[in-house]
């Protein structure tokens, strides 16, 4: 069976300073020095010393994991037959942390420009989730009006700044995907909780890796509930979503809160002539990485049924971090068809790829 892998990480070794190629003169002088590293975290992963990228994905000239393309080919697409990766940036979604708005436009075009050159040139199964800046959506529909036609970019990675999806202020993001056919890809970005620009968590901030880790999932809820309630798929009809890396156990819960709400306050949201997760099944999809793991597999077979995972789950790697899910080891007891669909036909249609 071939696979598309819906969430791979690629790194600018470098980091801005590995983007000075892609910026003009007097943007390379702007981030000389210091301001060439982009703002960090300071809760870092436990694991795998400094960073959370594993050390077996360490390149044969011993840089980071996911910095080499030629060897991501050979490590990792080659091994596991992928036909397709899905390249999604958490470096670029740092961008959000920025005050400066203007840099994060400019950063996140080099960005763009680097992966199409560097790795997008060199193997036809790399597509890109493109990166923009959320703090400026009139230069993110720009940008992806500049090269959101081309085929090997199949979706916008959004960092969020703090403030819901429903709002108006992604309106023209959600413009300009739609017309260019491409889903929003919302992945965590490392900065949550750290940066007043950037997304906070419910109730205040975690103080360990564990609590912010184990919290990503209010994010999305949080998002998803502002999608559906505030209208924007009954604004945008053509505009999908895919929550990558905030796992999936919650979607039931919500679903069922979701239409249960709906028929109590329903005169509230006159906009949704159905059912709210009947707008989740046609428009919202999920990343299987990290997948759940409850005390027995018939537990994990329910929730995804539940989950309506035949049509909303994407299998993901998560390469190269420490916690990469793979399809050896992943979902293997699940009826053939259902994973026909997670590993490569729900990817497929989201991503408008077609087999080689």
């Amino acid at each position: 069976m071939k696979i598309i892998d819906s969430d791979v990480h690629p790194w600018v070794p470098g980091d801005i300073e590995g983007l000075k190629p892609y910026l003009s003169r007097s943007w390379q002088m702007r981030f000389e020095g210091k301001r060439a590293i982009l703002p960090d975290h300071p809760l870092r992963p436990p694991l795998a010393g400094a960073t959370s990228i594993r050390r077996d994905t360490t390149t044969p000239g011993g840089d980071v994991g996911g910095s080499d393309p030629q060897f991501l080919r050979e490590d990792h697409l080659d091994k596991l037959n992928i036909e397709f990766a899905i390249l999604s940036s958490i470096q670029a979604g740092k961008l959000v942390a920025l005050p400066n708005t203007g840099e994060a436009v400019v950063l996140a075009r080099a960005f763009n420009d680097y992966f199409i050159d560097k790795w997008l040139s060199l193997d036809e199964r790399y597509r890109l989730a493109m990166s923009v800046t959320a703090g400026d959506p009139h230069e993110a529909a720009r940008e992806i009006r500049r090269i959101g036609n081309r085929e090997d970019v199949v979706a916008v990675y959004l960092p969020l700044v703090n403030i819901l999806m429903g709002n108006p202020h992604y309106y023209p993001i959600y413009e300009a995907a739609e017309e260019c056919g491409l889903p929003i890809f919302l992945h965590p970005t490392g900065t949550e909780g750290a940066f007043q620009t950037s997304v906070h968590f419910a109730g205040g901030t975690p103080s360990t890796y564990i609590e912010r880790h184990s919290c990503f999932p209010q994010i999305a809820m949080g998002n998803l509930s502002s999608l559906l309630f505030e209208g924007v798929f009954v604004r945008f009809p053509k505009l999908k979503v895919l929550l990558a890396e905030f796992g999936f156990g919650w979607v039931p819960h919500m679903l069922w809160r979701f239409d249960q709400n709906w028929m109590q306050f329903r005169r509230e949201v006159p906009w949704l002539e159905q059912a709210p997760s009947k707008y989740v099944l046609d428009h919202v999809r999920f990343t299987s990485q990290p997948l759940e793991e409850p005390e027995k597999d018939e537990y994990l077979t329910q929730i995804l049924e539940m989950a309506h995972a035949e049509r909303t789950m994407l299998f993901s790697t998560d390469y190269p971090h420490w916690d990469s899910d793979y399809p050896a080891t992943v979902m293997h007891k699940f009826p053939a068809q259902m994973r026909q669909r997670i590993f490569h036909d729900n990817a497929a249609e989201l991503f408008g790829l077609k087999s080689n």
